[in-house]
């Protein structure tokens, strides 16, 4: 039986640092160093990859500092390590090329091996930027989801009170008519019954609407936002015809949005209506539309001068169903409420600023 060779100490070495860089380089782990008293800095090459940092550029502690968001908090780190201390923790760094991302890091103290004293600090760091933004978007459709819970609770509760409110009233009305007297009677329960059976389609037609919202395929496409608006335009072009109205839009700063048409187009519909609806009777109505891009965020600005609404009492009421704030005839309370169920079940959000009898400014971020 023949016995296989054993290992050479040097084969053993590169196997094992053969295995160290690879395992370094799958999880972009790099490693530093720094020497407080020499000033000497290093950093791998996996590090300098992991923070884009070209290979001729110089470390130093200085220049060591610019990668750290919270650069005095890395500073007190680094005296606590000549005190004999550790440190492993999540910390937010930026690139060479200015990016910030998240690293897991450790720290510990560098000891001369003559003098036995601690001269600096050596430790490792790998990316866990990934991971991070994993866990806010997760943390964000959680909220998102317990928002849309809440409110649709909400929502089952007026329909169901309604519904049984309708049935109420349709059942006494019944009633009352078989029992009726005259023609003039008939008269009056017809109407009766026009009425309810009115308010009952209304409800069913509001339900619709919010179960189609959320279990909507939401097969979005890349929708010009311009044109979008302008076939709205048109639709209400007979009411505006009759409004002393000035209407300014712009959306040159975002001109296309990837999005369900059927929703872009609800949203602008509820939020013209709203204006419209809601303008200060007593002077012209000015409304002006823009789209802006902040970053990587995408936004539809929606301003008007109408009357307003006192945000200290009604704030946190504003986008609930069924919710009014002033005595319009046409109001319903609905457009609003759909509108941000729209919006949020695509993961966007909508805001509002308003002064009473100064007008409202409404902020959608897709």
């Amino acid at each position: 039986m023949k016995i296989p060779p054993k290992k050479s100490l040097q084969q053993k070495l590169q196997d094992k640092e053969y295995f160290l860089k690879e395992t370094a380089l799958m999880t972009q782990t790099g490693s530093y160093s720094g020497n407080f008293k020499t000033g000497f800095c290093f950093m791998d090459e996996i590090g300098r990859k992991v923070l884009n940092i070209p290979n001729d550029f110089q470390l130093n502690f200085e220049s060591a500092l610019t990668l750290f968001v919270d650069y005095k908090q890395t500073v007190k780190k680094f005296k606590n390590s000549l005190e004999g201390f550790s440190f492993e923790q999540d910390v937010e760094m930026i690139d060479y090329d200015g990016k910030k991302f998240w690293v897991r890091a450790t720290g510990k103290p560098l000891v001369d091996d003559y003098t036995g004293a601690i001269v600096g600090i050596r430790g490792v760091f790998t990316s866990i930027d990934r991971f991070i933004k994993q866990g806010k978007e997760l943390e964000k459709r959680a909220e998102l989801i317990d928002i849309q819970n809440e409110r649709l609770i909400h929502f089952a509760h007026i329909v169901s009170h309604n519904l049984r409110s309708h049935s109420s009233n349709l059942e006494l009305t019944l009633e009352t008519f078989a029992a009726k007297n005259s023609d003039s009677e008939e008269t009056v329960f017809k109407s009766y019954l026009k009425d309810i059976s009115t308010s009952l389609s209304q409800t069913l037609e509001h339900l619709n609407e919010v179960v189609t919202i959320n279990t909507h395929e939401r097969g979005r496409e890349l929708v010009d936002i311009k044109d979008v608006f302008e076939s709205v335009l048109e639709e209400h072009r007979p009411l505006l015809g009759l409004i002393d109205l000035r209407l300014d839009y712009d959306f040159t700063a975002l001109t296309h949005l990837n999005y369900v048409p059927s929703f872009l187009r609800s949203i602008l519909t509820n939020l013209l209506s709203n204006s419209i609806k809601y303008r200060d009777v007593l002077r012209p109505l000015h409304i002006d539309v823009k789209s802006k891009c902040k970053g990587s965020k995408e936004l539809l600005v929606f301003k008007d001068n109408g009357i307003g609404i006192d945000l200290q009492k009604n704030r946190d009421k504003i986008f609930n169903m069924y919710r009014t704030f002033h005595d319009n005839d046409d109001a319903r309370g609905v457009g609003l409420f759909l509108t941000k169920n729209q919006v949020e079940s695509l993961g966007g959000d909508i805001s509002v600023k308003s002064i009473l009898g100064v007008g409202s400014s409404f902020t959608v971020k897709f």
